[in-house]
């Protein structure tokens, strides 16, 4: 049964939780701070996870608050409680300080949040609710931060949370970043090895049709699968710099048009259904060019950590070659987006681009 106390009496209650792990070789530790801010209790559960997979090897003091939305009553609940790595794999002992909050009380969060950051250390500020709902926690929270992370997966339009973000990157002086994004860096590391080839970057920019498939499984913690397809192809198009005119589809099935100084480019993203892969991750990408050459990038079936690359012409058929990727595992994206430095020039050319979109079935 959690034991709520006040404020006031947070310290008192972290030496309490920590003289019931002497003698045991516990070893308690921060490297920085890390706050995490939810209005979903599925998603609350999925960020602890995530937490302890940050802390097996980064220790830090952990600040979790929860917003009921769903609440008739005001409230500000406080408790302590201690979070070790899942598999009890390190004596390390991180305590973890909670508030769940609701109506009038919001705006004493700041109040209560401030004094517990452990000073002259940075403060990761991982913004767990839709930005664009002029969420005033989340406002208020992100003026404490050395870098505001940001969870796509709970936006309702794309285009709205792009251009949230624009505006808080010109007009706040931390760093952004987000989990959607940092999650296809091993996808983005295949597709610069790839293309380095000359004769495949030429394919790729005489492209006349582009497809790539996204893995549709869903679950109650991952329901908008298209944000890492949707964040690729305008990671490509940026690249390229290729202009956009509009966008066309379905609820699973969505169409990108671009021209290009080699001609029209139609982009297509496609559900396909891996069940021992990550909800929303990429899967195959093609290219279909305007001289009848293809490039396929695949995800294995068998293996999904190999991608097999395959390369044709109307007059050679190139023997495939495979890469390997990085073994996906819970909090690795929220470990890249805290070792990130400074907010990186594609990022922002990307919600540039998709503030730009006229679709917002993506996060649909």
């Amino acid at each position: 049964m959690t034991t709520y106390i006040h404020p006031k009496d947070i310290d008192k209650a972290r030496e309490a939780l920590w003289k019931q792990y002497q003698g045991a070789n516990a070893v308690r530790a921060s490297l920085f701070n890390l706050v995490i801010y939810t209005k979903d209790n599925e998603r609350q559960a999925y960020l602890q996870k995530t937490a302890q997979s940050v802390i097996r090897k980064f220790p830090c003091r952990i600040i979790m608050i929860n917003e009921a939305t769903d609440s008739k009553e005001s409230y500000l609940r406080t408790f302590v409680s201690d979070l070790q790595p899942e598999d009890r794999s390190s004596s390390l002992f991180c305590d973890m300080l909670n508030f769940e909050v609701s109506g009038d009380h919001i705006d004493r969060i700041p109040y209560v949040v401030a004094p517990n950051l452990l000073a002259d250390l940075p403060v990761y500020f991982l913004w767990g609710a839709d930005p664009s709902k002029n969420d005033l926690i989340g406002v208020q929270l992100k003026d404490l931060a050395t870098r505001t992370i940001f969870d796509s997966e709970t936006s309702e339009s794309m285009t709205a949370f792009s251009k949230t973000l624009l505006a808080l990157h010109e007009n706040v002086s931390c760093d952004i970043g987000d989990l959607n994004w940092a999650r296809l860096a091993p996808w983005r590391d295949l597709f610069v090895h790839t293309f380095n080839d000359p004769e495949k970057l030429k394919c790729l920019k005489e492209s006349k049709d582009i497809r790539i498939t996204y893995n549709v499984v869903s679950t109650k913690q991952f329901c908008h699968t298209k944000i890492q397809a949707t964040y690729f192809q305008a990671w490509i198009a940026t690249k390229l710099k290729w202009t956009y005119e509009s966008t066309l589809g379905t609820k699973d099935e969505l169409s990108f048009k671009y021209t290009t100084p080699n001609g029209p480019v139609t982009v297509t993203l496609l559900p396909g259904k891996y069940d021992q892969v990550l909800p929303g991750r990429l899967l195959k990408f093609e290219s279909f060019s305007t001289h009848n050459e293809h490039i396929l990038l695949e995800k294995s079936k068998q293996n999904p950590q190999q991608i097999t690359i395959h390369h044709s012409t109307p007059y050679h058929c190139e023997m495939p070659a495979y890469f390997l990727l990085d073994k996906e595992i819970s909090g690795k994206s929220m470990i890249h987006e805290i070792y990130s430095q400074g907010t990186r020039g594609c990022f922002i050319d990307i919600l540039k681009l998709i503030s730009k979109y006229n679709q917002d079935s993506i996060c649909s």
